[in-house]
């Protein structure tokens, strides 16, 4: 996607408040562990963010309380992802007991 299409390049503070939106969306497809949903939005978010960064939009003192807001939730999505990563080692590592103290009954 040409994000210059969807929004005109004069048009910076739409084009954070979208990528606001966006990151709002991928953190709460992330706490439902709508894995898919996430990435999807994560895509059209990973675009954005290039074309502001590149700019260098948000290091104006202007955007600073935009900044620290999707720096916020930047750190909201990296923290539920290390909390499902978590979540799944624990599950993987009860799966692979449970197999283990199958294999010693079989064993039997």
């Amino acid at each position: 996607m040409n994000i210059t299409e969807n929004h005109p390049a004069t048009d910076y503070r739409a084009m954070a408040d979208y990528l606001e939106h966006l990151l709002t969306r991928q953190a709460d497809r992330l706490r439902s562990y709508d894995i898919d949903g996430a990435c999807a939005v994560a895509e059209e978010t990973t675009s954005l963010a290039e074309e502001l960064s590149r700019r260098r939009i948000l290091d104006q003192p202007e955007f600073a309380e935009q900044r620290r807001k999707l720096q916020q939730l930047y750190r909201d999505i990296c923290l539920t992802i290390a909390d499902q990563r978590q979540e799944v080692a624990d599950k993987l590592n009860q799966i692979h007991q449970g197999i283990k103290a199958l294999g010693s009954y079989a064993g039997k």
